[in-house]
């Protein structure tokens, strides 16, 4: 009943960073009834009990290799979904508090003990399969055993000399025993000894299972140095770009929430994993003085500024790596924020000589500004055909690791378009109405005519207008 009384936080909301607790009791039960709710009923029903209970009592008229198939079903009911059950709400524990996520004591002594009822499962299912595997030894046996019958090997049918099994069913036999052949050869299958079988089985699967236990307390230790250094790094990155406490926490409450989805998080993975809106409000705290200090952008309003911000994408190069080669058509425009690059030009100038050095780029720099001059002095027509590109001049290669922006030329020529219209809006505004003023005022005496094609024959003003609606 306490299920269906405990709120939940809704994934989808989760992702985007809202954290918001739902107690809808229908979208509470719901949830229930889709997740846990049938482990929840196998594992509080006594099922098992009773299932045992009804194969001790008809044991005598079945088949020796249908008890062992019941056994092994009691086993499955007993077992299996407390597993699980223990298995869920651990990972259920683990993602909604951080204090067990960071303990690796607390993780491994909880992965050993999961180890160890796994492995008490699964040697419960050996021994028993084992003694399967044995008796369809003796059913064999008792087949090409003159005068053997079947129904001998039943608790109520013992009467007999079954002495010929043990001749026929041992390890150096050609019976296929499979993966059982080594319960065969250790004697626990023979022995009458309860303790001893015990003692037996523990040894063995404990064994296994503290070195896997071992084995995943070196692999959760290392990632979580792992995920500890990746931290750090963003946690560099936040200061180094000085943003503020109400970006920083948003931040790293995206990045735990991420750890805790067993997800890795790498600086070139972060702005783009990050909600929209942060996503952007990041892009302008560190991009915006970026673009007001490109001369051709310096006059533009915040507005267009914030637009181009928005759209920028955040791009990372290993050293000597070249970004863009001289000749290659430009693309892109690159704002540095982090390393140092070179840029320069192979070819001769105007003089005749080679160059003579290159150019370093730094953080605060940028590098595509005939990108930008193409778009100012192209027509109307040709800004919107990404067809023809400007070429480069020179080559971009860095000299260290370097993070950039990106403005593509895609989203530039679509902000710069929506930059026009806007401002030709006031003055085809202003076209609409000296037409208006010019029809009222001159409307009597301008003797326009309609002529049988009913289009308009003369006007001194209107090409004056039309004109002006052309501007820009």
């Amino acid at each position: 009943m306490l299920q269906f009384r405990t709120g939940f936080v809704d994934e989808n909301l989760r992702k985007v960073g809202k954290n918001v607790l739902n107690t809808n009791a229908v979208a509470i039960a719901r949830r229930y009834l889709k997740s846990y709710f049938v482990f929840d009923i196998l594992v509080i029903l006594p099922i098992p009990q009773v299932a045992i209970s009804s194969i001790i009592s008809e044991m005598r008229r079945m088949t020796s290799s249908y008890k062992i198939v019941m056994l092994n079903c009691a086993v499955i009911f007993q077992y299996v979904p407390r597993i699980l059950q223990i298995f869920l709400s651990w990972k259920e524990l683990i993602r909604s508090d951080e204090k067990f996520e960071q303990n690796i004591w607390f993780k491994a002594a909880l992965n050993f003990f999961l180890y160890l009822l796994a492995g008490h499962v699964l040697g419960a299912f050996w021994y028993f399969f084992s003694f399967q595997r044995m008796m369809d030894c003796w059913h064999s046996s008792c087949a090409i055993q003159s005068g053997c019958v079947q129904t001998y090997f039943n608790c109520d049918n013992s009467r007999g000399n079954f002495s010929f099994s043990n001749d026929f069913c041992t390890s150096d036999t050609q019976f296929n025993f499979g993966i059982y052949l080594e319960a065969l050869q250790s004697g626990v299958m023979e022995s009458r000894q309860i303790l001893g079988k015990i003692f037996y089985i523990c040894l063995v699967k404990t064994s296994r299972q503290l070195v896997i236990s071992r084995s995943e307390e070196l692999r959760m230790k290392m990632k979580s140095e792992k995920r500890k250094k990746q931290k750090e790094k963003i946690e560099l990155w936040s200061s180094k770009h000085d943003l503020p406490s109400d970006l920083r926490g948003p931040i790293m409450d995206n990045v735990i929430q991420k750890f805790r989805e067993d997800e890795d998080v790498y600086l070139e993975n972060l702005l783009p994993n990050l909600p929209g809106e942060l996503q952007n409000n990041v892009k302008q705290h560190i991009c915006l003085k970026l673009l007001e200090n490109v001369e051709v952008l310096r006059g533009m309003d915040e507005q267009t500024l914030l637009k181009m911000c928005h759209t920028l994408t955040p791009v990372y190069y290993q050293q000597h790596s070249y970004v863009i080669r001289e000749g290659d058509p430009i693309d892109a425009i690159f704002f540095i924020t982090n390393g140092i690059a070179w840029t320069y030009t192979i070819g001769y100038n105007g003089g005749g000589t080679l160059p003579t050095h290159a150019e370093r780029l730094v953080e605060g720099q940028f590098f595509g500004g005939e990108l930008l001059e193409w778009l100012r002095k192209s027509t109307s027509t040709s800004k919107n055909n990404l067809s023809k590109l400007p070429i480069s001049s020179k080559t971009l290669k860095t000299h260290t690791k370097v993070e950039a922006f990106a403005l593509m030329a895609d989203d530039l020529t679509k902000i710069w378009s929506y930059m026009l219209s806007r401002d030709s809006e006031p003055l085809q505004f202003e076209a609409a109405s000296i037409i208006q003023r010019a029809w009222r005022a001159h409307g009597s005496k301008m003797g326009d005519t309609i002529g049988a094609s009913g289009q308009l024959q003369s006007s001194r003003w209107v090409p004056q207008v039309w004109g002006l609606l052309q501007y820009n």
